[in-house]
């Protein structure tokens, strides 16, 4: 079953997402399957978004005479890594989630975390933005920018598990 066919954008997504967690997530009598079917998706379609976007922010790169880094990458193949990371990460508790242009941020709870952010493997902590990043395409430019000029520069899209999903979680299971 295809979930998000009917969504065109990344909010229409998110909020088609949050209203299936709440019929489908196991802490509320939901089928840990579908849900798992649910989260795959999600990450396909944000994924495919970011896919998107960056061909046409590589379409507008062109028009003005400049090169970008999906010029020497292959996006479909880049969609699907970021799609196995973020759903990988959303699996984490208490973790933020949020992808700008090709990078994975995490943030939140990640000293935590930190072992199992390492096992998805890829992911590196930056010190200065107190953040773990996972880039699918490494940066040309080597300025060092604050999570905001970089949200502004590339866009961002922000997934986490909703609070209520992170209080089921943590609640034992109904005998």
């Amino acid at each position: 079953m295809n979930y998000f066919k009917n969504c065109h954008t990344q909010e229409e997504a998110k909020a088609e997402y949050r209203r299936l967690a709440l019929i489908h997530h196991p802490d509320r009598g939901g089928d840990l399957r579908t849900m798992q079917d649910i989260n795959a998706q999600y990450a396909a379609f944000i994924a495919t978004h970011a896919k998107t976007s960056e061909r046409q922010r590589q379409a507008e790169a062109h028009a003005a005479g400049k090169k970008t880094a999906a010029d020497y990458h292959d996006l479909d193949e880049l969609a699907e890594v970021l799609r196995v990371k973020i759903e990988a990460a959303l699996n984490i508790p208490g973790i933020e989630v949020e992808l700008c242009g090709l990078w994975i941020w995490l943030t939140g709870e990640t000293k935590a975390h930190r072992e199992e952010i390492k096992s998805i493997g890829g992911f590196r902590f930056s010190p200065d933005k107190c953040a773990w990043y996972f880039a699918a395409v490494p940066s040309f430019n080597r300025q060092k920018r604050t999570l905001d000029e970089i949200r502004q520069m590339h866009g961002s899209r922000v997934f986490s598990r909703s609070e209520r999903e992170e209080q089921e979680a943590r609640q034992p299971l109904p005998a």
